[in-house]
């Protein structure tokens, strides 16, 4: 057991096992739960989202999990101004906390602080992406990279939302997004020492999980009463890209067939568990364990914890 109260992100890609090993962990730590997740936040999708269940929310606290209503919007912003007084509270308390998740821009503002965003304009954003679709992708990030290399350098050419929003602040304010960066430095708001746990399988291993529950959420009636009730409400930017909506909303409409629709929701993930994957080997102060390398998860879980015990296990601090 740590000597004293501290916060322990556990993260990773999408089906690798974080659940049932945070489960064991918080047991171990007597500790409570803080989700990192966009989509397990909201309501109405908790077996879409694959968020804990009921049970697994009574036997240890859960926060930030189940709590979003999905017409809300809700981003990393929000997810700091809830999140950081919540476990700033419980380790102010003496109390352990466990934040799980595989959404590593939530945990970022957890571990490096955050600054007020500039201003937002849907007019101006909907006129970028309008352009962005004009010209293609390529073009529109090469017109970002001479406006912003900073910023540039630090985003995808794909990330289309992220391209089109540091264009927006460009023309909204007339400074590029890095050089509010670079003032708002000062200004950044706290963050917390954390220790960060990342968790990984063999690539095809971890594939072969994300195709057994999605079949597994495909014929489940409580994932297929869900996706119906997400479809008819005027759901939020972010919750209309909870995996399995897009893709399926085709086949309800009768323009795609089922298994075209699954294998769409499949290679949709597979890529989203890539793209998790890159984000945490690209931030600082992780330790790595491979849950191949343990029998069980409470093996798995006794291991990580004696990581996490050592005197200096190599913490992640915040800037």
């Amino acid at each position: 057991m740590p000597k004293s109260a501290q916060a322990i992100a556990l993260v990773g890609p999408t089906a690798v096992g974080k659940t049932a090993l945070a489960l064991s962990l918080a047991q171990e730590l007597n500790a409570e739960i803080v989700g990192c997740d966009s989509m397990q936040v909201y309501q109405h999708m908790q077996h879409l989202s694959a968020a804990p269940t009921l049970a697994e929310r009574n036997q240890i606290p859960h926060h930030l999990v189940d709590c979003i209503d999905p017409t809300q919007d809700f981003n990393a912003g929000l997810y700091y101004k809830l999140a950081y007084p919540l476990i700033q509270s419980r380790l102010d308390q003496g109390k352990n906390v466990l934040v799980v998740g595989g959404t590593g821009l939530y945990l970022k503002t957890l571990t490096d602080g955050i600054c007020e965003a500039p201003p937002s304009d849907e007019s101006v954003r909907d006129s970028l992406e309008a352009e962005l679709q004009e010209i293609g992708a390529e073009a529109f990030y090469q017109k970002l990279v001479e406006i912003d290399a900073v910023a540039a350098a630090k985003l995808h050419p794909n990330d289309a939302k992220r391209i089109v929003r540091a264009m927006e602040v460009y023309v909204l304010t007339e400074k590029p997004l890095s050089q509010h960066w670079k003032e708002q430095h000062a200004m950044r708001k706290p963050c917390i020492p954390m220790k960060i746990i990342a968790l990984n399988r063999d690539r095809e291993k971890l594939y072969t999980r994300i195709e057994q529950r999605n079949i597994h959420m495909v014929y489940d009636t409580k994932v297929q009463q869900e996706l119906q009730s997400l479809l008819s409400m005027p759901l939020s930017v972010m919750a209309e890209r909870v995996h399995g909506l897009i893709d399926m909303r085709p086949f309800f409409n009768g323009e795609m067939s089922f298994s075209e629709a699954v294998k769409a929701w499949q290679q949709r993930v597979r890529n989203y568990a890539k793209q998790q994957l890159t984000w945490f080997r690209n931030t600082e102060g992780v330790h790595w364990i491979d849950l191949d390398d343990y029998p069980s998860t409470e093996s798995a879980a006794q291991a990580t914890l004696q990581w996490i015990t050592q005197p200096n296990p190599g913490a992640k601090y915040g800037s």
